[in-house]
């Protein structure tokens, strides 16, 4: 499932002409396949209103909570892996980064913590991660399963991760977050996690 995150997709519009209806249509795919996108724009020439299709599509989107200024190494704290990563599935993307030159953040719901970052966070980090080619400049893609067993708090990988994140380079941003069951039902997000 992650085997293409090493290979960064390329900064560009993406303009398909589409049908929702049928079952050909590569939109879904097109969303799916890229981890760090926030936002889908559709246009719908000559439409007053929604097609019943659409809008149950529209309808079902869920909520999402704008978390501002929150710290990477905070999703390794104890009680957010239970509360949000273990039950449930989370949806985290840092927001207004640019994934060409910011250091980007995307907790999937997989509970994969994928970060994509420059060169020098990356070696600052000293955590293992794959070489990126993004352009010119050099990118580094760190995947860390926070569902891991290996991974469990108070062991020496987490206890190595957790001390990267939170001393060597604290990683802060502002994410966009969602949460949903395994049924797709919204959970919300408790006010405990939000700061």
């Amino acid at each position: 499932m992650f085997a293409n995150l090493e290979k960064c997709p390329r900064h560009l519009v993406v303009c398909e002409k589409s049908n929702f209806t049928n079952d050909k249509s590569r939109h879904g795919t097109h969303v799916a396949g890229h981890y760090f996108n926030y936002k889908v724009s559709i246009l719908i020439p000559e439409c007053g209103s929604l097609p019943s299709a659409l809008q149950s599509i529209v309808n079902g989107f869920t909520k999402y909570y704008l978390v501002r200024d929150f710290p990477v190494f905070e999703m390794l704290e104890e009680e957010f892996l239970e509360r949000h990563v273990k039950k449930g599935s989370l949806y985290a993307l840092s927001y207004r980064t640019r994934i060409d030159q910011d250091n980007t953040i995307a907790l999937l719901p997989t509970g994969t913590l994928v970060l994509s970052v420059d060169k020098d966070t990356y070696e600052a980090l000293g955590l293992e991660g794959q070489k990126s080619q993004y352009n010119h400049k050099m990118r580094y893609v760190i995947c860390i399963d926070l569902t891991d067993k290996s991974l469990a708090p108070g062991s020496k990988k987490y206890k190595r991760v957790l001390w990267a994140l939170k001393e060597k380079v604290q990683l802060r941003s502002d994410f966009l977050m969602a949460k949903h069951d395994n049924a797709g039902k919204d959970l919300g997000l408790s006010a405990g996690c939000v700061s």
